[in-house]
Formats: structure tokens, C-alpha cells, sequence
């Protein structure tokens, strides 16, 4: 088996807990060790930036410095063993890519792996100087790398097409998302939810609108908005006159966001793209509605649980949507069968994860 060794420079730049993100690594670790059936196998995790007081039980994790020659100088000496196979993972396509690039540098006994968790079709469109540099940099950077992950047939199909000249092996490998085990135990409520970051990419300036026709409709219809972001002023402000008040949670750990989706009885996402969809798929196991900006992503969701999902063309729609499903119960059958479709699909690809690491 290959020695799989992961490099992230700088965690506190990124969005996810670093708790999650090393509950996550555990998570992969352990299915890599069912699937492969190796009860030995390790993920070494290289990061900088990492809270002192984070512990870790079953992952190798090793605190790096600020310095980026330390950095680097770490990494090169984690790389480098004689005649050993190595699979390196690049944390970001940014520095961290940069760093593992040069770490790498000719060494035929690595593979460098990179991730695209957002969608390709927006990444290849971008809107700014920074995604048009960033995207730059990837497209650059591709030469040199072996394998690419990313989290729907749609983005693989795009990849494809934007780098005819890669080589490598392109797969599909969404972050999987933690599927209850518990009966669905819930009470009717009137709740709206929104989950994941506020900003404007997210279709965000759209949301009073959709919230206002609801108040029409259902007067008494309540809004959660979890999670943080450039447009949460903003969005306070255009609902600050609604009753009952909506509750701006910020940024919650996932641990955290569990306990929350019992509350909700409808997820509102107005996202005009969607990669995966991984909020989507959280609320549908947890009994939780649906109704969604329509896209690719979305409408192929639909397809798969159309008695839980619905995807609308207009704010008018969005309301109409959300006021029906107040009006329904999500069924024990209907969350089990969501359940079962979501966790096949998860084995499928994190064995999929589990090879392209190790083997």
C-alpha cells in the first residue's frame, strides 16, 4: 500500500471546523481500512495553522510552523523514504498546492492529488481578477499533477472538456455527509431554514423576496439561517422587520448543525449552481424538505426524491413550494429510503477515494 500524506498550510483560512475536518479524515480513514480490508493502513496529516489544543486519536498529525520553508522543509522530509510509494493531497489549489508542487518536483514515486470541490462550471467561468488568476494557476498547475478528484458526473464531464492534455485520472469522490442511524423522530413545524455561507454566489438577494410571499401565505411561518458570510448584514436588514424575528445562528460546527435539523421542516437554497449539493442531501436524511433554485445539481436531486425536493424558477414558485410541504409530513419510509439511496452512492465513492489513495 502507499504511505498517503496529506499537506494543508494554512487551515485557519478555510471554512470548515478543523474538528470536522479531521472527523472527516478519520471517517475516510476508516472506510479505506473496510473496503481495502487493511486494518493497518495510515493518513498522515501535515497542517499548519492548527489550534494547539485540537487532539487527535487515530490520525498521524503532525502542527506545522507559519514559516513556508519549514513548511516545506517538513513535507519534503514526510515525502521522501527510498523506494517507498508515496500519494500526496494537496489541501488547497493555492499555496498548498504550490508548496506540495515543489515538494514533489520530479520524483516519479509520487502521485499528487487535488481536490475541486466547488463547481467546474463556475470555477471555469469566473466572475473577478481573483477566480480569473486562481483559475490560471489551476490550469497550470494540472500539468503536473496525477490525479484530480471532483464531486459530480457534471464536473467531470467539464474538467474533461477545459483539459483535454491531462493525463491523469479524473473520479468522482463528494465529501460524504454523516447518515443518522436513529428512527426519524420529529414534531410538525413551521420553520424555513437555510443552511451554509451567506454570500452572493449563493444566490442570497433573492431570499427576502421568497420570505416575503411566504409571510403572505403563512403569516406565522418561521426562518433559520445558519451560517456566516459578506451578505448576512445585509439579509438582517431586509428581514428586520419580520415576526417572529428570524435567528441568525453564524457559523456552527456540524455537531451542531445536527441538533438543528429537527427544527426545520423545510431547506431553502437559492444557489443558481451547485456541485454536489452536500446541504441538500444532509436535510433529506434527517427528514428535512427541500426546495431548491433549479440547476443541474438540483434537478437531478429531484428526479432521485421527488416526493421530498422540489426546484423553482421564481420566488413566487420558491413560496408556493415551501407553504405545500408545511403541509406535509416527511414519512419514516420516505427518510429510510433516502437513507439507503445516499449511503450506496457514499460506499460506491469513497471506495472509489479509498483506491486512488492507497493503491
Amino acid at each position: 500500500m502507499r504511505k498517503v500524506v496529506f499537506f494543508h498550510n494554512n487551515l485557519s483560512r478555510i471554512a470548515t471546523d478543523p474538528r470536522d475536518l479531521l472527523s472527516r479524515f478519520h471517517n475516510y480513514l476508516q472506510a479505506a481500512k473496510d473496503h481495502l480490508r487493511d486494518p493497518e493502513l495510515e493518513l498522515n496529516l501535515l497542517l499548519g495553522g492548527i489550534d494547539s489544543n485540537i487532539r487527535f486519536d487515530t490520525l498521524k498529525v503532525a502542527r506545522l510552523s507559519r514559516s513556508l520553508l519549514s513548511q516545506y522543509l517538513a513535507l519534503r522530509s514526510a515525502l521522501y523514504r527510498p523506494g517507498q510509494q508515496v500519494t500526496l493531497i494537496a489541501g488547497d489549489n493555492h499555496l498548498s498546492l504550490l508548496i506540495c508542487l515543489f515538494a514533489k518536483a520530479r520524483k516519479t514515486n509520487i502521485r499528487l492529488q487535488i481536490s475541486i470541490h466547488t463547481s467546474v462550471g463556475a470555477l471555469l467561468n469566473p466572475s473577478n481578477v481573483s477566480g480569473k488568476l486562481k483559475l490560471k494557476f489551476i490550469l497550470l498547475s494540472v500539468r503536473f499533477v496525477d490525479n484530480i478528484r471532483v464531486v459530480s458526473d457534471s464536473d467531470l464531464e467539464n474538467l474533461r472538456k477545459a483539459i483535454p492534455y491531462f493525463n491523469g485520472q479524473i473520479f468522482i469522490a463528494p465529501v460524504p455527509i454523516e447518515i443518522p442511524k436513529a428512527a426519524l423522530d420529529r414534531k410538525h413545524s413551521h420553520v424555513v431554514g437555510m443552511v451554509g455561507r451567506l454570500h452572493p454566489e449563493r444566490g442570497i438577494a433573492e431570499c427576502p423576496a421568497i420570505f416575503e410571499e411566504l409571510r403572505v401565505a403563512r403569516p406565522k411561518s418561521e426562518i433559520l439561517l445558519i451560517g456566516d458570510g459578506a451578505e448576512r448584514a445585509w439579509l438582517e436588514k431586509q428581514l428586520s422587520s419580520f415576526e417572529p424575528r428570524p435567528e441568525f445562528t453564524g457559523s456552527l460546527k456540524q455537531s451542531d448543525i445536527r441538533d438543528r435539523w429537527p427544527q426545520i421542516h423545510v431547506l431553502l437554497s437559492c444557489a443558481p449552481t451547485e456541485s454536489y449539493g452536500m446541504a441538500l442531501r444532509e436535510a433529506l436524511v434527517n427528514g428535512v424538505f427541500v426546495v431548491a433554485r433549479k440547476n443541474e445539481t438540483t434537478e437531478l436531486l429531484q428526479v432521485q426524491f421527488p416526493d421530498a425536493m422540489r426546484v423553482f424558477t421564481s420566488t413566487y414558485e420558491a413560496a408556493v413550494f415551501i407553504e405545500d410541504f408545511f403541509n406535509q409530513e416527511f414519512s419514516p419510509d420516505m427518510v429510510l429510503a433516502v437513507r439507503q439511496a445516499i449511503e450506496s452512492e457514499q460506499d460506491k465513492y469513497l471506495t472509489q477515494l479509498a483506491k486512488s489513495w492507497f493503491i
